[in-house]
């Protein structure tokens, strides 16, 4: 079928009702994007001294556990708002096997909530959220269980991208790595946390994260890790 050309006048209907139309959809677009912006963020004066205070300390903390609530958020706060450190909480799952004795919400709606619940507890305690692709899948017997539901490499590459994105100069965990965290999940963070510890400065491993800017040991990895037998008491 042969193309054709078609001109239509300026002053033909046709191009008026179009123009209309075309008028009408930029209103209503320009409209719908100034109600979805986000609204800018405001700040106490005591938030904005924290924050002049911040800019002479250049330490920075890693917290690594398994669940949401495994954090001391008394320790977060210590390092973030008195130490004045840079501070981050690791969290392998987001808490999706819990308990929920307040909602009918379980499994990835349970997590959804937890996950805010956090970010809430991060806004307070001035420490950075972070998760893994780790699903919590209940109660875990043991650290092998844990690591092959989960898929240890991949998890594993979770938290190296945080350490090499984060670049900690201290890694505390939360657990130790063995049967006294009483719970396969909190046992495993604490593996994975120490095999981070040297994979994030090993640049063969997981290299294909380097095409993403991300950094090895000569740019800053951690130099010291923390293993918590027992939760340290802030006064």
């Amino acid at each position: 079928m042969a193309q054709r050309l078609v001109f239509i006048p300026l002053s033909s209907p046709l191009l008026n009702f179009n123009m209309n139309r075309i008028y009408l959809l930029l209103v209503l677009f320009v409209y719908a994007g100034a109600s979805s912006a986000q609204t800018p963020a405001t700040y106490s004066s005591s938030e904005i001294l924290l924050g002049l205070k911040k800019l002479k300390v250049i330490g920075s903390v890693l917290y690594v556990a398994a669940h949401p609530d495994d954090e001391n958020t008394r320790l977060l706060a210590y390092l973030a708002k008195e130490r004045l450190y840079r501070t981050g909480y690791l969290s392998m799952t987001r808490g999706d096997g819990g308990q929920n004795l307040i909602g009918d919400e379980q499994g990835i709606e349970l997590g959804l909530i937890r996950t805010q619940e956090l970010l809430a507890a991060r806004r307070i305690d001035g420490a950075e959220q972070f998760f893994t692709r780790a699903y919590d899948f209940g109660f875990s017997k043991s650290t092998n269980e844990a690591l092959k539901i989960w898929d240890k490499e991949k998890i594993l590459s979770d938290v190296v991208w945080v350490i090499r994105k984060f670049q900690p100069d201290v890694i505390i965990t939360r657990f130790p790595p063995d049967n006294r965290a009483g719970h396969g999940h909190h046992s495993a963070s604490a593996v994975l946390a120490q095999e981070a510890f040297t994979a994030a400065a090993d640049p063969n491993r997981f290299p294909e994260q380097f095409a993403y800017g991300k950094q090895n040991a000569s740019c800053g990895i951690p130099s010291t890790l923390v293993v918590i037998i027992q939760q340290p008491k802030i006064n």
